[in-house]
């Protein structure tokens, strides 16, 4: 009997410090899921991070009172086959986090012309605007980390 009650004692021990140790993992990587796009009331733009691009309905990427733009993110699950009805064939600058590289589609559900666009930098925000052809034209977008 008491080696039961022992045996028991250990166990809820050992699930004790499991529950410690993700906690403590949980809080240090906290920081990091709370990180993404962030918008900046000086600039009127959002400042996308690494694996992020934004999409601006103008043409100096900004978005006056904070209407006019689409945040597209690298995560696992989610695509942008359609950038929806609000933002179809309307981008006219975008904004593209730093080690994070996009391909656009002309059309929804990634077909159509495809345009590329890469940001090598460690630091830098990359700022492209579209003029001509390429100018209202986005339905789809991937977006990938390097």
């Amino acid at each position: 009997m008491a080696f039961a009650k022992e045996a028991l004692r250990v166990k809820e021990y050992n699930m004790l410090k499991t529950k410690v140790i993700v906690a403590s993992l949980l809080m240090l990587a906290w920081p990091a899921v709370m990180q993404g796009a962030q918008w900046d009331s000086v600039t009127n733009k959002m400042n996308p991070v690494m694996g992020e691009a934004v999409a601006y309905d103008r043409s100096d990427c900004t978005a006056p009172g904070g209407q006019g733009y689409m945040v597209f993110q690298d995560k696992p699950g989610v695509t942008y086959s359609y950038v929806g009805s609000v933002f179809n064939d309307k981008t006219s600058c975008i904004t593209i986090g730093t080690r994070t590289r996009i391909r656009m589609y002309q059309h929804k559900d990634f077909k159509g012309k495809t345009k590329d666009i890469d940001n090598a930098d460690y630091d830098a925000i990359k700022q492209e605007a579209f003029s001509g052809w390429w100018d209202d034209t986005m339905s789809s977008i991937k977006v990938w980390k390097k």
